[in-house]
């Protein structure tokens, strides 16, 4: 049988009020949201990205006890439209027509695993370059938010916000520098082309998604330390305009420095089976991510 190392990202949920800084979870709304969306009706869940021509929905679902905590396994289904060339062969090269229809596109599967303990909210999500990322997932839920509150009558003061798990410390990292020459700061041309920017057109799709930004100290002079530490709190947050933070520079012994924010977010890899047609079996990469959740025993 058929495997792949499939790389996981470790996060959590809290919730975080309108205008202020106060952060919070409630287990009980929580559990009861994710099932207020989880149960409804397939065209009530997908939700349309068109900026990136993405759409995205609850392929299949599962919400279960381990012990005193909840578990919420979730695969997330999506597909990238309006785009059809022609298919090729690769046996001898001719081409053909595609078939594919504007709105279609080819289906990709992301598995998500939540366990809800009583002060906060674990999530293991399977990263992929063509899946659903924690932004996308986290602006699909509060999307759905607003819906759910609106149901309810709820005041709409709230909205749920991601955290990513460091694996190690970048202001310990960050302290041995003894001086920083350039920094890369890494965004997209969608905040660039914001009302908090207006530097470019948002709709050039000339230009890659990703955009850096290059700073650099004045001569026999240092950047300071704590632009990039008030920088890296904000960095793990849905709030951060910045996603990643490359550093240049000199250590106490004057050897060369470089601090990158990437790696330092935790990640794993499991080891997953796959079927004839060379996809991820679900319940083979839920059974993984129990393991490193720590949800042991019988499988839930």
């Amino acid at each position: 049988m058929s495997t792949q190392n499939r790389k996981v990202g470790f996060y959590n949920f809290i919730f975080k009020k309108h205008g202020s800084s106060e952060e919070y979870f409630d287990r009980a709304f929580f559990k009861d949201f994710l099932e207020y969306v989880l149960q409804l009706p397939s065209d009530q869940q997908i939700i349309d990205i068109p900026r990136f021509n993405k759409a995205i929905t609850v392929d299949k679902y599962a919400i279960t006890d381990f012990h005193a905590d909840h578990v919420v396994r979730i695969v997330f289904k999506s597909c990238k439209y309006n785009h059809s060339p022609d298919y090729m062969s690769s046996r001898d090269g001719t081409e053909r027509n595609s078939d594919k229809r504007p709105h279609e596109g080819e289906k990709e599967k992301t598995h998500l695993c939540i366990r809800i303990s009583t002060f906060e909210s674990s999530l293991l999500l399977e990263e992929r370059r063509n899946g659903v990322s924690i932004n996308e997932i986290t602006s699909y839920l509060n999307t759905k938010l607003k819906e759910y509150l609106k149901v309810k009558g709820l005041k709409r003061n709230f909205k749920i916000i991601y955290g990513a798990e460091p694996s190690r410390d970048f202001l310990s990292l960050l302290e041995m520098a003894k001086n920083i020459k350039v920094a890369e700061l890494h965004t997209s041309k969608i905040f660039l082309g914001s009302e908090a920017m207006g530097v470019i057109q948002e709709e050039d799709n000339s230009m890659r998604e990703d955009v850096v930004i290059t700073v650099k100290a004045e001569p026999k002079e240092s950047l300071l330390k704590r632009t990039f530490s008030q920088l890296y709190r904000s960095l793990t947050s849905t709030e951060s305009s910045i996603s990643r933070i490359r550093l240049y520079g000199y250590d106490e012994n004057d050897n060369q420095l470089r601090i990158d924010s990437e790696p330092l977010k935790k990640v794993d890899y499991v080891t997953a089976d796959l079927d004839e047609k060379g996809i991820v079996k679900t319940d083979s990469i839920f059974e993984k991510m129990y393991e490193v959740l720590e949800i042991t025993g019988e499988t839930p």
